[in-house]
């Protein structure tokens, strides 16, 4: 593991945020407001595995098979 010190971030132009990151984001606040969950730990956890299954299984139509090391791109 990577030493605390060398991870620090002291500026803006180190934080490099992946493009998808704020659709992603956007779409399960939606999601949160719409239901309003009591547990929203619970409710991110299988609203984010749901996500992934779907991924998978989008993966897998256009490939025939689900290749996991480039399911995410």
């Amino acid at each position: 593991m990577a030493d605390v010190r060398e991870m620090r971030i002291f500026s803006a132009d180190q934080i490099v945020v992946p493009e998808e990151l704020p659709q992603i984001l956007k779409e399960f606040s939606k999601e949160v407001i719409r239901q309003n969950p009591s547990d929203i730990v619970q409710f991110s956890k299988e609203y984010f595995e749901m996500k992934h299954k779907m991924q998978q299984e989008e993966a897998k139509a256009k490939t025939g098979k689900w290749d996991p090391l480039h399911s995410y791109k």
